[in-house]
């Protein structure tokens, strides 16, 4: 977070957005998007029928191989940072005759991910700041095989958020804040610990060979309608 408006040489797709002003000034933080990341698992279940609910995703993922090379680019409603590509569509690369349920499955959470790294790349190079560690809330948070492939895509520790949806919790504590019960930001995260933390367990090779695969996959999607892709803003 930033107490004045940031200003880039470069830009890699994380605008800057007004923040919650803390100490009387204004405040700025990076947003990135990824469009389709939980609603491309819904998509699995009430677009394809090949999940009963997206709870289900985990448990069927793990039923598979993990070294298939199928890949899922979630675009479905495009693709946000850092390429802001309006004209990408979903992709689903790598079948074969043998491809199974659960390799798709695990394509949709492994492709989230990766868009996941893709969002922290874009961050690091807008902010010229290190990001050590993940903080993640939501549905998707809820789904170990997917934590673990965050953990793997990015090479950093996931602290997963303590409550399902942190933005809530977030809120409180700006409240308490504002009342006295907290003091400040430190005395916030004192009292907010991690439910989980969930560590890389990918080699550094195996990781760029797969962000490599990654990148290549999500070039085959992009700007599939040529009109859409145009758009800016």
């Amino acid at each position: 977070m930033f107490a004045c408006e940031p200003e880039w040489g470069d830009w890699f797709g994380e605008p800057a957005t007004a923040a919650a002003p803390l100490g009387g000034g204004p405040a700025y933080a990076l947003e990135g998007a990824i469009l389709s990341s939980g609603s491309a698992v819904a998509w699995l279940s009430s677009g394809l029928g090949i999940l009963g609910a997206p709870a289900d995703s985990e448990a069927l993922a793990r039923s598979g191989r993990a070294d298939a090379d199928v890949w899922f680019v979630p675009a479905l409603l495009g693709m946000g940072t850092p390429e802001w590509d309006f004209g990408a569509r979903g992709a689903l690369l790598g079948l074969t005759r043998g491809t199974s349920r659960a390799q798709v499955v695990r394509a949709v959470l492994e492709g989230v991910a990766q868009r996941g790294a893709d969002l922290l790349e874009a961050a690091e190079l807008d902010s010229g700041l290190p990001v050590p560690t993940l903080r993640v809330d939501g549905g998707m948070s809820a789904n170990e095989l997917f934590l673990q492939a965050l953990a793997d895509a990015t090479g950093r520790p996931v602290e997963v958020a303590p409550v399902l949806e942190a933005t809530t919790l977030g809120a409180g504590f700006l409240a308490g804040m504002a009342v006295g019960t907290w003091t400040d930001e430190s005395d916030v995260a004192d009292a907010s610990r991690p439910r989980q933390v969930v560590v890389p367990a990918m080699a550094d090779d195996t990781r760029a060979a797969r962000r490599a695969r990654w990148m290549e996959a999500r070039h085959r999607a992009e700007a599939t309608i040529p009109d859409l892709s145009g758009i800016s803003f």
